[in-house]
């Protein structure tokens, strides 16, 4: 299942309580989440530094990893992406571990594509110079990272709005391609952030967001009862401009799984 937190803030600050203490840590999650299982597969933090993302990961499950722990408790920034793993796709090992960093970008998934080999061949078919994605790891999450990467970065002065528009549309694609007995299997929460903004989605796994000491949760599961949690509602988007400001939308079409649908890259218009 996975479990990810993604943190917003104005200003760089220690993030220690909501990874090792809160009532529903991360590290608690790892150990047992909302469903009674671990997600022991692997751990990773993404952080914004003066210097860029700075990623710190490791196979091993968080809560038998003294690094886990440590480097917890010496984070501090004001941009976190932070993830434990509980695999779906691809073996226990390092590149399979998220958050994945690519340039600017970074990305995390809670999930899970049925039949990936057959709907990453059929996404490659669909790229304009026929060239396939080439991934480190074997994960469906990091080949669908490179796989908008691999179509918004080449559209000149892509705002984004632009952005969001072309992940919607290759969203309804993987939906489309999916069957109509795996519908229930395909899992699609994701988080994506250039530092600028974060745009993510909720289908078939959990999502909540708070806002807290003058930042922004984005969460799995509510990290304790304190703060007040908002579900994100299902096959919903989330744009969020600032900690200041989430935004949702909701396609249609993200929900239809209809086959063979094509890229639709004016999902929603601004």
């Amino acid at each position: 299942m996975c479990r990810f937190m993604a943190y917003w803030g104005k200003r760089t600050k220690e993030l220690s309580h909501w990874l090792l203490s809160s009532e529903n840590s991360l590290l608690k999650q790892a150990t047992s989440d909302m469903s009674a299982r671990p997600n022991p597969d692997g751990w990773g933090f993404a952080f914004r530094q003066q210097t860029g993302w700075e990623v710190v990961k490791s196979p091993r499950p968080a809560f038998e990893d003294e690094q886990f722990k440590a480097q917890a408790r010496q984070l501090q920034t004001d941009f976190l992406f932070a993830h434990v793993r509980r695999k779906s796709q691809g073996r226990v090992s390092l590149d399979n571990t998220h958050p994945f960093v690519y340039k600017d970008w970074v990305f995390m998934h809670n999930g899970n594509i049925p039949d990936f080999q057959r709907i990453r061949s059929e996404l490659e078919k669909s790229l304009e110079n026929s060239e396939p994605i080439r991934t480190v790891g074997g994960t469906d999450s990091e080949f669908l990272f490179f796989y908008f990467l691999s179509h918004f970065e080449r559209v000149p002065s892509c705002d984004p709005y632009c952005v969001l528009n072309i992940v919607c549309g290759l969203i309804q694609r993987v939906i489309g391609l999916t069957s109509r007995e795996d519908q229930a299997a395909l899992a699609l929460n994701f988080l994506l952030s250039n530092g600028e903004y974060i745009i993510g989605f909720r289908k078939n796994r959990s999502m909540f967001y708070a806002r807290a000491e003058e930042g922004l949760l984005i969460t799995s599961e509510p990290l304790d009862s304190h703060l007040n949690w908002m579900e994100i509602p299902e096959n919903t988007f989330l744009f969020c401009e600032s900690p200041n400001k989430i935004k949702f939308y909701t396609s249609q079409l993200a929900s239809s799984g209809r086959k063979g649908q094509k890229n639709q890259q004016n999902c929603f218009s601004f």
